[in-house]
């Protein structure tokens, strides 16, 4: 008994009880610990920054309330904040289960012609047929591969040699091991939130959600009102930023190697008179957010200028990585490969947000109008907006 009980450790392989380890650790406390304090925490850095606007910086500009350019101001902040907390409330809410989801998975198996198993017998005959069919397809990718060892290593998906969606077709289901369903094109089972997530784009610890179908407008908008909402804190608390440093700081600063004032500091005269009076409290807080928002302006541009580019490209973050593979395969044949999903960028922006015009970026609460794989003409649309279409249509000719 001993020896077959060290036999069996010898068997097993530490690196993989260590991964395990520490996935079962990642997902378990992103979804219980660190999540619900990253939320947290973004909620308090939004707090400073409207306690630090309508506390220190909004006096300081406009000392005479309720004049015009007071009125500006409160109204661009609270315009930004109400869209930052709107779309961070949704990305954070939204379910990507329960009906909304089963409507639009039924829809999608109608619209690419998919026979959606109905019961349990249904179920297995086409998880077994699935599981046959990748099967196949693995042995003849091995086959066609010149270093079979790569192809294997890129062609599973999950451990225990499970079929990867990387050999399916761009409109072809396939089957969740982990939720025991049906796998509609472009989605993915979520570790975290053990859900399978249409056009499942990445998990978002800050959001304790993940980024999927029914959320993603709420995320790209949220970066967008973010990055805009760093550029004005930026731009209104700049002048006092500059005025915060004092002659004193320019002396100890401005020296030669001897010790000599190389020139003498600006007259005090030359500081705005609106922050002369500044306590060293309001510098240092002031400092500190300016500072804050350069970062997260600095940070935010860069995934929203990513995710803009996903959304015009049409692809998702998963899919970005796939499609690289998928390219770098194609160009060692020697063809060209085009991601099925791009129908151009203006048919992509509207995967997303319905339409093509500066009203999609207002606070809606509508769920997205096309399915999320992508469909030439009207068959992506989805059956209650054409409804809702052909009934404006319809009342436009009855005007007429």
């Amino acid at each position: 008994m001993l020896s077959n009980l060290r036999q069996r450790l010898d068997n097993v392989d530490p690196i993989q009880v260590w991964m395990m380890i520490l996935n079962l650790v990642m997902t378990k406390g992103l979804s219980m610990v660190v999540a619900p304090l990253l939320i947290i925490f973004a909620l308090g850095i939004i707090s400073l920054f409207v306690y630090v606007f309508f506390k220190m910086v909004l006096p300081l500009l406009q000392p005479i309330p309720f004049t015009l350019m007071y009125c500006v101001h409160v109204c661009t902040a609270m315009f930004l904040l109400f869209n930052v907390m709107f779309n961070y409330f949704l990305c954070v809410t939204t379910k990507h289960k329960g009906e909304s989801y089963d409507l639009v998975v039924r829809e999608l198996a109608e619209r690419t012609d998919f026979n959606y198993p109905e019961d349990e017998v249904e179920l297995r005959e086409f998880e077994s047929d699935f599981k046959k069919k990748m099967r196949d397809r693995h042995r003849r990718r091995m086959r066609s591969s010149e270093n079979g060892a790569e192809e294997a290593e890129s062609s599973d998906e999950e451990s225990g040699g499970r079929p990867s969606w990387v050999l399916l077709g761009s409109h072809e289901w396939g089957f969740c091991m982990r939720s025991e369903q049906p796998k509609p094109p472009r989605s993915h089972y979520d570790h975290v939130s053990k859900n399978l997530v249409l056009n499942m784009d990445h998990y978002c610890p800050w959001m304790a959600n993940c980024v999927g179908y029914f959320n993603y407008r709420y995320f790209l908008n949220f970066l967008i009102y973010v990055f805009v909402a760093m550029i004005y804190a930026v731009s209104i608390t700049y002048n006092i930023f500059r005025h915060v440093d004092t002659g004193r700081r320019w002396k100890h600063i401005l020296k030669d190697n001897q010790g000599k004032h190389i020139f003498d500091p600006a007259p005090a005269t030359t500081i705005d008179p609106r922050f002369a009076h500044m306590s060293k409290d309001e510098k240092r807080t002031i400092t500190f957010c300016f500072m804050l928002c350069c970062g997260v302006g600095f940070g935010v541009f860069f995934l929203m200028a990513f995710h803009i580019f996903l959304c015009a490209s049409g692809q998702t973050t998963i899919e970005f990585h796939g499609n690289f593979d998928r390219r770098r395969r194609a160009r060692h044949r020697g063809v060209m490969w085009s991601n099925p999903y791009d129908l151009g960028w203006k048919r992509n922006v509207k995967q997303i947000y319905g339409e093509l015009s500066l009203r999609a970026l207002l606070p809606s609460t509508r769920e997205p109008t096309y399915l999320p794989v992508p469909l030439p003409g009207d068959r992506g649309i989805r059956r209650r907006f054409k409804s809702n279409k052909r009934n404006e249509g319809d009342g436009l000719e009855v005007e007429m």
